[in-house]
């Protein structure tokens, strides 16, 4: 059967996450997944090796493909690292016929993203529009039809390096895979695990992965504020090898297995074996040393986040409170610990879809795969007919740089 899918590609600083998606009766089902660790490949969501990122992207597809039993040819992915930048602008026409024509939409969106500088080195991957005002009247979600005389929109411009993109499609057709999109991750990450209530209301998300930290405040249905901390889970790891004295693979486990906020402690003195390094002999220690290390990374992580969501401004108050997601949103007492440090009631983001391997993906570290499938539907459902889409038999192909410049002149 030629059924549709889409699938999601999480290329991230410790693993990529391959997700297969397919739609049957307007809604996705996860049919497939896949991981592979990404063996050093990237660095702070940046390609800094292609060869291993090639063969992470290989694995995780080849897994997902056997579970979905279907073969993958073209995907979503998304984007991440300190070289995104976000940043509001405005912009403002005359409306000719004293009536909103959808030329004269597109015509002020234009107007809105020619008013910030894009240096040659970088490029728009996102314009977001995040209301339209008439006359002064804001709040207009879509104004095609409304007579008036001066016509503005609010937009959010996400913009990336050029190096960065064409790095990771680079990846991606080199493990034989075309790029249909790719998408800001926390914004792909907000399409599975936020509410509409909570993104009307002001909430705001907080994508702890690997090697960054990527926040994306929404209010009134769309993105507001977004922004990249370089710090993440990686982190976390090499301040417990060097504070316990032990391997960075040793580290990573104890995280996994003992890792937990000094609130989450329930008083008793659990002892934990901390494995020697360089063939040292193992020596036990109580967890609560473990917890302190953990603790007070992310308290100097979650101060770094409460200065940003206060740069969001007063005008997008989150009212929602917060939602944690990625690899290393399950610590122990992280939710808890962001309630208190922040002052918003915080919950952990689980992917949301309405079948499929739902119990599979049921972990915040799948947010961001499942995330990038629903954009890519949304996208197709936008677009309408002659969108390109995963099928489950062979799709063409096309050259590297032909994709690149299809692709460009899409984002663009």
């Amino acid at each position: 059967m030629n059924q549709e899918l889409i699938v999601g590609l999480d290329i991230g600083t410790t693993k990529v996450c391959a997700v297969v998606g397919e739609v049957r009766d307007n809604q996705v089902e996860v049919v497939g997944v896949g991981t592979a660790p990404t063996g050093g490949g990237l660095r702070k969501s940046v390609v800094v090796n292609i060869d291993s990122t090639v063969k992470a992207i290989r694995k995780a597809v080849e897994e997902a493909e056997t579970m979905a039993g279907c073969e993958i040819r073209s995907v979503y992915t998304g984007v991440a690292g300190a070289h995104i930048q976000g940043q509001n602008s405005h912009g403002v026409i005359v409306i000719k016929e004293r009536e909103v024509t959808p030329a004269e939409v597109d015509r002020v969106i234009d107007s809105a993203r020619l008013m910030v500088s894009i240096p040659s080195d970088r490029s728009v991957i996102h314009t977001l529009v995040q209301d339209f005002l008439i006359d002064g009247q804001d709040g207009i979600r879509d104004p095609v039809g409304i007579h008036g005389v001066r016509l503005e929109c609010r937009v959010h411009i996400v913009t990336a390096a050029v190096n960065a993109l064409n790095n990771i499609v680079k990846c991606a057709n080199r493990a034989g895979l075309e790029v249909n999109g790719i998408a800001l991750q926390s914004l792909a990450t907000g399409e599975a695990v936020l509410t509409d209530e909570e993104k009307a209301l002001g909430v705001a998300l907080v994508d702890l992965g690997g090697g960054t930290t990527d926040l994306a405040v929404f209010a009134g249905n769309s993105l507001r504020y977004s922004s990249v901390i370089p710090v993440g889970g990686n982190n976390l790891t090499n301040d417990i090898a060097v504070g316990l004295q032990t391997s960075l693979q040793n580290a990573e486990q104890l995280k996994k297995d003992y890792g937990c906020c000094l609130n989450a402690l329930l008083g008793l003195e659990e002892s934990i074996e901390i494995p020697g390094l360089g063939g040292r002999k193992a020596r036990n220690m109580s967890r609560r040393e473990l917890a302190e290390i953990i603790h007070l990374r992310l308290s100097e992580l979650l101060g770094l986040i409460s200065k940003e969501i206060q740069k969001a401004g007063a005008a997008n108050p989150v009212l929602a409170g917060a939602v944690i997601s990625g690899g290393s949103a399950q610590i122990a007492g992280l939710a808890e610990l962001v309630d208190e440090t922040l002052y918003l009631p915080t919950r952990l983001g689980y992917p949301k879809v309405s079948g499929g391997l739902t119990d599979v993906i049921h972990d915040p570290a799948y947010a961001t795969g499942v995330g990038l499938v629903l954009y890519g539907y949304r996208m197709q459902q936008e677009a309408g007919p002659g969108r390109p889409r995963s099928r489950k038999t062979r799709g063409s192909r096309v050259g590297l740089w032909g994709r690149l410049k299809n692709w460009f002149q899409e984002v663009v």
